[in-house]
């Protein structure tokens, strides 16, 4: 889990998803707002993808562990899409190299 100063305020998710930039993966898609700062994210899983908010938490905590070797790109809100079969920390971190790495 990141810390709270490295997480998105409920304003700030909304001004990165008008103002950012684009990016689609397998499973994610992301809204990206290139910075100078260090990551500051959001994940948002929404109830279309897992029904029970226990699944939700865990795929949204297997996305913030998956950022950590992101930690030096800009703000970010990641969208989960899709419920992945296999280990879910892998999965994410390559997706996120891919997003990340195109739109930064």
């Amino acid at each position: 889990m990141l810390p709270k100063r490295r997480r998105l305020s409920a304003a700030e998710v909304r001004n990165i998803i008008t103002a950012g930039r684009s990016g689609r993966a397998g499973f994610l898609s992301v809204k990206h707002i290139p910075s100078t700062q260090q990551l500051r994210a959001a994940v948002v899983v929404s109830k279309k993808v897992a029904r029970g908010a226990v699944e939700r938490n865990r795929l949204r905590r297997a996305v913030y562990r998956a950022l950590v070797p992101f930690l030096s790109t800009g703000d970010v809100v990641i969208f989960v899409q899709k419920v992945p079969t296999a280990p879910l920390a892998p999965i994410f971190r390559e997706e996120l190299m891919v997003l990340l790495k195109k739109n930064g």
